[in-house]
């Protein structure tokens, strides 16, 4: 049994480091769809991005 649960815990350790690592989307970060216009506004920033799939990258101007 603490064989599984460390399999487990490993293994959602892993899912975390990689959905990081694939994305530079910050808490920040809120994208809005406009259907009508086929675009992603973002909520943070105003930051636009025409498509039907949501952006996985931020383009907010770092701060500081």
């Amino acid at each position: 049994m603490p064989v599984i649960l460390i399999l487990l815990l490993l293994g959602v350790f892993a899912y975390l480091y990689w959905k990081r690592t694939t994305t530079t989307l910050t808490r920040n970060c809120r994208w809005r769809e406009n259907r009508r216009a086929a675009s992603w506004t973002c909520a943070y920033c105003g930051a636009t991005q025409a498509g039907s799939e949501m952006p996985k990258i931020c383009k907010a101007a770092p701060k500081g």
